[in-house]
């Protein structure tokens, strides 16, 4: 029982980890549940020009994505209470 709720906990996870998606797809990310990055928490996670800048830095930047898996540990908390914000029926996250 412990291994399949583990399981299960590790594929949430990784399911919702940044690294995993294109850059294309956080950008949509970004426009509807704010960003995935540290530097954007609060007013301006959801900013246009935000996003945009974002996109461009992702598109330009040639790091293999996995190598940001750290980083999607860390904003794993914001990440979850920007979902559970929006889907309770609020429509976008304050923070």
């Amino acid at each position: 029982m412990k291994k399949s709720i583990l399981a299960l906990a590790c594929l949430l996870l990784v399911s919702g980890c940044a690294s995993t998606h294109s850059p294309y797809d956080l950008y949509t990310w970004c426009m509807n549940l704010g960003s995935t990055r540290l530097s954007s928490i609060g007013p301006k996670a959801q900013n246009y020009r935000n996003c945009a800048d974002e996109l461009k830095e992702d598109l330009d930047d040639p790091t293999p994505r996995v190598l940001y898996l750290p980083k999607d540990i860390i904003m794993a908390p914001v990440l979850f209470a920007r979902s559970l914000w929006v889907g309770t029926g609020n429509v976008r996250p304050p923070f």
